[in-house]
């Protein structure tokens, strides 16, 4: 019998699958505990760094400039590696991401949202075969590694999963701020689109990384560890991180 051929409304079926796969990915409904983090933020907030909403644009941008060779990076040399299947590169760069995260709360972080997520993807059927055995015995599977992970086992292309990744780190600074400053959603929400050129120069330099491997990262941001590690012993504080 022949082989069926490659409908429009099965290749539809196909590509919508993978769409709402990005759109649960990139949700703030996904319940790996995101919202309880801020990265630094309200360390930054009460240290008197970000007050504004100009304050919280500057610290969007400088996290975004980092990342083209930080955790933008790592994320795609990671989906790299699972599509090429050499899973004992993605081991290192996943102790790579983890030795980065050089305070005690952003590891915290990174290993409590990294196993919630690989146990969500569990539940949901989402990982199989080699993927799911790699993931499964590593001893710290930070969330970028489990996210890109997750884009690759659902057909993602690497670009898009890149903006889920990175869109999903804005919008979660965004949302911690709103609790931390008088900042209104219409705001955040005009803040997102300022942001989205950005997001897109962010990925486009990534990507032009890509090809230099390791050789590109340059995991140092000195000052959010600094403010990270301040958190610690702030009086008051409402996020864990």
């Amino acid at each position: 019998m022949a082989r069926r051929a490659n409908t429009p409304e099965a290749t539809s079926s196909r590509d919508s699958a993978s769409l709402q796969a990005l759109f649960r990915l990139s949700s703030a409904s996904l319940p790996v505990g995101g919202y309880s983090y801020s990265q630094g933020l309200e360390s930054a907030v009460n240290d008197g760094r970000v007050t504004n909403l100009v304050g919280l644009k500057k610290w969007l941008l400088s996290a975004l400039d980092l990342w083209p060779k930080n955790d933008a990076l790592l994320w795609a040399l990671i989906y790299s590696a699972i599509k090429t299947r050499t899973f004992e590169t993605l081991v290192t760069l996943n102790r790579i991401h983890w030795a980065s995260r050089d305070v005690v709360e952003l590891r915290a972080e990174t290993e409590q949202m990294g196993w919630s997520l690989v146990r969500l993807l569990g539940e949901l059927n989402w990982l199989e075969g080699d993927l799911r055995s790699c993931l499964l015995k590593l001893d710290t599977p930070t969330f970028l590694t489990a996210h890109a992970s997750a884009c690759y086992a659902k057909k993602i292309r690497l670009e898009d999963g890149l903006v889920s990744f990175c869109f999903t780190f804005v919008e979660g600074q965004i949302q911690a701020a709103q609790k931390l400053l008088p900042i209104g959603q219409a705001a955040g929400q005009g803040l997102l689109g300022e942001i989205q050129p950005h997001i897109d120069q962010c990925i486009e330099k990534t990507l032009s990384h890509l090809h230099a491997g390791e050789a590109c990262l340059h995991t140092a941001a000195p000052m959010q560890a600094i403010l990270c590690a301040r958190h610690e012993f702030q009086y008051s504080r409402l996020f864990r991180s």
